[in-house]
């Protein structure tokens, strides 16, 4: 099973999580390749995002190809969304319980790069079993040896769960490629609030949307600032802020958001 943690009432109080929790959310992010930490972000806040997501970019729901959205599957777009709100709340791309967890997973500095939404439409099948990104090298089996070099977070804008479907993982196939091989991984149900986190060389597939609305699935690349995604953006910027968002942000976050790209 996926690995669930939830802050304690005591790291509530303290808002933040312990280190024996964030070195037990660490290895199990380089042993397993995914986690699932609860109840972290506001749901009236991903419900305020499901709601500006699909009145502001409901061109990407019409079943269409389009020219500035990644088709990463049938009836599924890859969307980058503007800085704006509420996607412009640090709370969705810097979360305070969630940049710990990573930078212990990283064991360094990261930046944020790409964010936007993979929406599944109505009547979307399953999705192929895939990795989020290339391979850093052609020799697959040294890329399986490696540390972490880029990690995907997702919060679901509405509930993950057998209806609306969600994400299949399969724990592990960040180093062992052949546990990706089999038809049906793990799918768990994540509530509203929730996030998933899973290694960008993890394997992985959407399940069936057999509900008769969009699901949005809002995600975040986290990466080492060296590390690029050479496959997925060829057709749209993977950061995309408004012009002068950048320039009223603290230090610590304008340095995450330093690949964005002011449009």
């Amino acid at each position: 099973m996926v690995m669930r943690i939830t802050p304690s009432e005591a790291e509530r109080n303290a808002g933040v999580f312990s280190k024996a929790t964030l070195d037990k959310a660490a290895h199990c992010v380089r042993t397993e390749g995914c986690l699932i930490l609860e109840d972290i972000v506001n749901p009236a806040l991903v419900i305020e995002a499901r709601d500006t997501f699909v009145r502001k970019y409901d061109r990407y729901l019409d079943g269409r190809k389009h020219d500035d959205a990644l088709e990463v599957g049938d009836r599924r777009q890859m969307i980058t969304l503007d800085l704006e709100q509420p996607f412009d709340q640090p709370e969705l791309f810097a979360n305070s319980w969630l940049c710990p967890v990573l930078s212990a997973a990283f064991e360094g500095d990261f930046v944020l790069g790409a964010y936007g939404v993979v929406c599944s439409l109505p009547a979307a099948p399953r999705q192929h079993i895939h990795q989020d990104g290339g391979d850093l090298f052609p020799q697959a089996a040294l890329n399986r040896m490696l540390p972490t070099a880029a990690i995907t977070v997702a919060i679901p804008l509405l509930e993950m769960n057998e209806i609306h479907g969600t994400t299949a993982l399969w724990p592990g196939s960040h180093h062992v490629d052949t546990l990706g091989s089999a038809e049906i991984g793990e799918e768990p149900l994540v509530r509203e609030g929730s996030c998933v986190i899973w290694d960008y060389r993890l394997r992985h597939a959407g399940t069936p949307n057999r509900s008769p609305v969009p699901r949005p699935l809002l995600y975040m690349t986290y990466c080492r600032p060296w590390f690029v995604d050479h496959k997925n953006y060829r057709q749209q910027v993977p950061v995309r802020a408004p012009k002068g968002f950048l320039t009223g942000l603290p230090d610590d976050l304008r340095g995450l958001l330093v690949r964005a790209q002011e449009c």
